[in-house]
């Protein structure tokens, strides 16, 4: 789809009272389940009420709340003049399947969650994994990241991503990855965003996440140099940003980049290849309109 999406609302309710945030939360980590919230003044006023906390995702057509995460708030972090709050998970509600296909649903994937147990797999019990499939309802753009610290390079895919308060931009790359140590040396990164029709070669560079040197020469895209770290970036992105990353911390199963966008520059007009879950588009075809596959 075309940026930025519409089809899904995110509002906060806090403090009874209703915000708009959907360009203001990120997943800081997947375990446990953190999700980063940029708090403003309002926002935070609003919290210091103290009565209850929750996520919603409404879809925009039909104007139905189609999920829900209740939230704790576990910490503040500063960051300049930003604060970001970190949050759990301690209730979730879905609305996109029908009686008896939501109680059917959730059990299949609970079973598949609990099957996904082999060394080596990134394994999430099945409740948090239940909340993740909530969360991704509103579409998340998949863009490709670049790192380099003239020791170590890399490219591969992200969708932890997004903007926070002002001049806040984050990156939360599981610390597993071979590209923590580069990103944090470098403190520079540039990121893609790639074109839906390229979806395959997005999810091949996956392995990546597992090395710390890749053959530029043999990548499926050609490569320039972005426009001021000159960094490798595909040919073929529609956009591109280069990211100066200014602190990090590691939260869980992910380091948390806190970064700032040094330039931006559109190369060409296309669909970005975002991913949903499938119940969303369910809930979609329900409804007579259906996602556009890549």
């Amino acid at each position: 789809m075309r940026r930025p999406q519409e089809l899904i609302g995110v509002q906060l309710l806090a403090g009874g009272v209703q915000f708009e945030v959907r360009t203001n939360h990120v997943i800081a980590a997947l375990k446990p389940l953190i999700i980063a919230i940029g708090l403003d003044a309002p926002l935070q006023r609003a919290m210091e009420r103290d009565a209850g906390t929750a996520l919603r995702f409404v879809d925009r057509h039909t104007q139905r709340l189609v999920g829900s995460l209740h939230l704790r708030r576990i910490r503040v972090r500063q960051t300049g003049d930003a604060q970001i709050g970190l949050f759990d998970v301690v209730h979730d509600r879905q609305r996109c399947l029908r009686w008896p296909y939501r109680p059917w649903n959730r059990y299949l994937q609970n079973r598949a969650a609990l099957k996904n147990d082999r060394p080596g797999n990134f394994s999430m019990a099945p409740k948090p994994l239940q909340q993740i499939m909530i969360f991704y309802i509103c579409p998340r753009p998949v863009v490709l990241v670049s790192v380099d610290d003239g020791r170590h390079s890399n490219i591969f895919p992200m969708d932890l991503i997004g903007p926070l308060v002002p001049d806040v931009f984050t990156l939360a790359l599981r610390s597993s990855s071979q590209s923590v140590s580069t990103m944090k040396s470098a403190r520079r990164v540039a990121l893609s965003d790639i074109a839906a029709s390229d979806v395959k070669i997005a999810h091949a560079l996956g392995t990546h996440h597992k090395q710390m040197q890749v053959d530029w020469d043999r990548l499926p895209f050609a490569i320039e140099p972005s426009l001021h770290f000159s960094l490798p970036v595909p040919a073929t992105a529609l956009r591109v940003r280069e990211i100066e990353i200014i602190d990090h911390e590691e939260i869980g199963s992910h380091t948390f980049f806190i970064c700032r966008i040094m330039s931006e520059r559109y190369l060409r007009e296309g669909d970005q290849l975002h991913h949903t879950s499938g119940i969303y588009e369910h809930f979609r075809i329900d409804q007579g309109k259906p996602l556009r596959r890549p």
